[in-house]
């Protein structure tokens, strides 16, 4: 994928953190692409509901193309090539980013 669209969600194979192995999951994009290698920053997203105290459920998952009732898990936030995003299913909602973001400044403690 060439362009990533801030906030927009899209296809990644995200990796386990206890093996080695990695499952296609959805993913919004919390940052443009940084150097070279065109890095972005990641939080994965899960229909299972808010488990931390700092992920962020989202109000309009239709909007953001996803499937069922979701939450950002910016507990797991990573960076990745631009390049392995595949398609993008759709961009969250600005009340969502709003939350998003708050989240995000209490997890990095900004």
């Amino acid at each position: 994928m060439n362009k990533t669209s801030l906030y927009g969600v899209y296809i990644l194979h995200f990796p386990f953190l206890d093996i080695a192995e990695s499952k296609l999951r959805p993913v919004v994009v919390v940052s443009r692409p940084y150097g070279s290698h065109a890095v972005v920053a990641v939080v994965p997203i899960s229909s299972k509901m808010k488990s931390e105290p700092v992920d962020s459920s989202l109000s309009d998952w239709k909007e953001a193309g996803l499937l069922k009732p979701s939450t950002a898990r910016t507990h797991r936030l990573t960076t990745v090539l631009q390049s392995k995003l595949t398609r993008q299913l759709g961009s969250i909602s600005a009340n969502d980013v709003i939350r998003l973001n708050e989240s995000l400044r209490k997890f990095l403690e900004l």
